[in-house]
């Protein structure tokens, strides 16, 4: 069966668009291949863990009260929310001060694991994925 004039051309459009995304995959691979990843310049020292972890400590709180603020009744929401006042902070704290972010989320587990019992609304633990039962 022989290709009609139509067929070709869609055929040769076909292959182009698979030939362009080989390229970019390529290129993507090359970069991701040669880029280097800087690694922070120094870690935190025991003195500053302590005083991070405080400082996370002092600061949660308020980032508990404006998530049942911004969530009220949604428990998974304000968690969620937490989190992410809890993330920006630490990705903050990390920044300034030239660290890994491990470091800094470790100074905070290291306070919140050693003022125990961990009492509300404090939380040890983390929410488990759900998804919501609707959306509105």
């Amino acid at each position: 069966m022989t290709m009609t004039k139509t067929q070709a051309h869609w055929r040769r459009v076909a292959l182009s668009g698979w030939l362009g995304l080989a390229l970019c995959g390529g290129v993507a691979v090359a970069r991701a291949v040669t880029s280097e990843v800087r690694a922070p310049s120094r870690r935190l020292s025991p003195e500053e863990r302590e005083l991070l972890g405080r400082a996370a400590a002092e600061a949660e709180p308020h980032w508990r009260r404006r998530s049942m603020h911004s969530f009220p009744g949604d428990h998974w929401s304000q968690d969620d929310d937490f989190g992410a006042s809890e993330r920006g902070w630490v990705m903050n704290e990390a920044r300034r001060r030239d660290v890994p972010i491990t470091d800094v989320f470790d100074a905070i587990d290291t306070e919140l694991r050693a003022s125990s019992p961990v009492t509300a609304p404090r939380k040890a633990t983390a929410s488990p994925c759900k998804p919501r039962p609707f959306y509105d």
